[in-house]
């Protein structure tokens, strides 16, 4: 085998990988880099817990006398017609109310259920194109155990799933980076060794200290 037209091939071969998976998801990635400026940052345009708008409402609805939380709280969001993401199922002290919150990019509802006389209070917030993209950076998939049937709406879903591909591509793109840094002349090698090495000990220094 010709170890040259192989070298050859490699190096032509992530070029184009990385040059055009890079483009495929550039708009993901400034997207999910641009959620995280948000996330990390209180700027005073990007506002939206204080803009949000609320309306509250109450719903009757007939509950089983199953007293399992994780059945209970799909039970009523299934009979309410909710999607999104099931957050801190909590029951009161006497285990009468049921508390919980669904989320989805954009809404939030805040659910306190009188599990004996079947009422539901719904405080329903909904917030600014600001308020979603954060939402969208801290969207994620759920657990076994939370599980439902409508747990998640099928756009949440999807875009937990081009999460996933987004950051498979991000690895695929670094590797091969740095094959094709290793494939470059000394002193171009040097200074990629000191790029390398200095990303290197400094996210060592965030993940230890």
């Amino acid at each position: 085998m010709d170890t040259t037209k192989v070298k050859k091939g490699l190096i032509k071969w992530s070029r184009k990988i990385h040059i055009y998976l890079g483009l495929c998801l550039l708009f993901f990635i400034m997207l999910f880099g641009f959620s995280g400026l948000l996330l990390n940052h209180h700027w005073e345009f990007a506002k939206f817990w204080e803009n949000r708008k609320e309306i509250k409402y109450d719903k009757t609805i007939q509950i089983s006398v199953e007293r399992e939380q994780d059945a209970l709280v799909h039970e009523i969001v299934n009979k309410l017609d909710l999607n999104g993401n099931i957050i801190n199922p909590r029951f009161s002290n006497d285990s009468i109310l049921l508390s919980f919150i669904v989320a989805k990019p954009g809404t939030r509802y805040d659910i306190q259920a009188n599990l004996n006389e079947g009422e539901i209070m719904i405080k329903e917030a909904k917030f600014n194109n600001w308020g979603t993209m954060r939402n969208l950076h801290t969207i994620r998939n759920p657990t076994q155990k939370e599980q439902g049937e409508r747990y998640q709406s099928v756009l949440a879903s999807i875009w937990s799933i081009s999460i996933d591909v987004v950051s498979v591509g991000l690895i695929v793109i670094c590797l091969g980076g740095w094959y094709l840094w290793l494939q470059v002349g000394r002193k171009r090698f040097y200074l990629g060794l000191i790029s390398i090495v200095s990303g290197f000990v400094v996210c060592i220094y965030f993940l230890l200290f």
